[in-house]
């Protein structure tokens, strides 16, 4: 597909190139310049904590520094005790009457 430069700054990507490449609205894109080309990519978003789970990794990582950490055998034994403690199963009362 090709198309005319024209005064405008801006070029748009057509709607079936951009569905090509699997790029939608709200993706960043590197351009890259060089003699006489430009390439253009999708570049994958990063992930970026929010203030609350920021200060959770802060306070994790400072509990690790200090030795207070619950190792992975340690974890999958509290769960699996806690699944099996789960309680009886009350009987289910038939609530309809005759």
């Amino acid at each position: 597909m090709t198309t005319i430069v024209k005064n405008k700054a801006e070029v748009v990507v057509p709607r079936s190139i951009r569905r090509q490449a699997g790029i939608k609205a709200g993706d960043q894109l590197e351009f890259k310049a060089s003699d006489r080309s430009i390439t253009i990519t999708a570049v994958e978003p990063v992930y970026r904590p929010t203030k609350a789970e920021a200060a959770a990794i802060r306070k994790g990582e400072a509990e690790i520094a200090r030795g207070e950490f619950v190792t992975l055998n340690e974890l999958l034994n509290d769960l699996d005790t806690r699944r099996r403690k789960g309680g009886a199963k009350a009987t289910q009362k038939n609530s309809r009457q005759r």
